[in-house]
């Protein structure tokens, strides 16, 4: 239970650290992260923001990993995989749904990183 309040935690101060990527297009933005700046910093080569994507994902993958928490609701079933290749996939999805403009999605950050492992991996 420790580590699922403490995934959680981190996700969301990732999220609400998330004002500072793109400060010309985000200037004091509190509340949840946009599909581009998601993007930017699950793309980009700066190790900080790789960093901050890769725990937003292990936490994201952590809480859908956790057994039937969603009874009768959409559930997930997660193959095996690194958060490397959740990062790959994540951002396929968005270059995908967006037609390689993840400036153009309206929807946030935080549903498209759940729409792209969930894609394909809904529980039967």
């Amino acid at each position: 239970m420790r580590k699922t309040i403490f995934a959680l935690s981190l996700c969301l101060g990732l999220a609400s650290g998330a004002s500072g990527a793109d400060a010309d297009d985000i200037k004091d933005y509190s509340g949840p992260f946009t599909t581009k700046f998601f993007y930017q910093m699950c793309s980009g080569i700066d190790r900080i923001s790789r960093d901050k994507c890769n725990m937003y994902i292990q936490g994201l993958m952590y809480g859908l990993n956790i057994p039937r928490v969603t009874q009768g609701k959409l559930q997930v079933c997660l193959p095996e995989m690194s958060t490397e290749a959740a990062r790959l996939h994540i951002l396929q999805f968005i270059d995908t749904m967006t037609g390689g403009k993840p400036e153009t999605n309206g929807d946030g950050g935080d549903w498209m990183a759940f729409m792209g492992v969930a894609a394909g991996n809904l529980c039967k």
